[in-house]
């Protein structure tokens, strides 16, 4: 996924979040395998890391990383509360 297309799958979510009413439907996670992130640099997708608790961020959303893990930008229903805190999308750069 490039950071784009994360943006505008972020985008998607948002508006059909707002369209339905449903706040279970705003962004919960982005996940990366393991083995895709570690070829990424912060060109290809500026995250942050807020703190420990927090963790990684794109746009105020989570970005979880694991070798069990797909590519995905997954909705809050979607990620079961791994994405938790959640914070409003910022906007893009």
């Amino acid at each position: 996924m490039t950071q784009n297309e994360i943006d505008d799958m972020l985008d998607a979510i948002a508006a059909e979040a707002a369209r339905n009413g449903d706040e279970t439907l705003l962004s919960g996670a982005i996940t990366f395998n393991s083995g895709t992130w570690v070829k990424m640099s912060l060109a290809d997708l500026p995250t942050t890391c807020v703190n420990t608790i927090v963790g990684i961020r794109y746009r105020g959303v989570s970005v979880l990383i694991s070798s069990q893990r797909e590519d995905k930008v997954l909705n809050r229903r979607e990620d079961d509360g791994a994405g938790a805190p959640y914070f409003d999308l910022e906007p893009r750069a």
